[in-house]
């Protein structure tokens, strides 16, 4: 695998990555006076999720021992962003 095409695979996970974490960043510090203990747990747990998405989709990109499409790294990506998304909704109900 080259290093375009790793970083091709790379680029789009990391930049929705990103995105989510600066969300969450910026939402925990709006809100973070306001919330419950529970929200701000779970507030802080999804800054860890997509700081653990961002550094498996960065890895790809910078993993030169790659031959093949690392599927696994994406599913790992697609399973975190999920599983935010549910306990987002748990959060979004407490």
């Amino acid at each position: 695998m080259t290093t375009f095409q790793r970083w091709r695979i790379a680029v789009p996970l990391a930049a929705v990555s990103a995105i989510l974490l600066g969300a969450t960043v910026l939402g925990a510090w709006a809100y973070w006076a306001d919330d419950s203990l529970p929200r701000r747990a779970m507030t802080v747990f999804l800054g860890l999720m997509f700081g653990v998405c961002l550094a498996s989709s960065l890895s790809i990109g910078f993993d030169r021992k790659l031959t093949d499409v690392p599927w696994l790294r994406i599913a790992t990506v697609a399973a975190l962003v999920a599983l935010a998304c549910g306990v987002s909704w748990v959060r979004d109900m407490l």
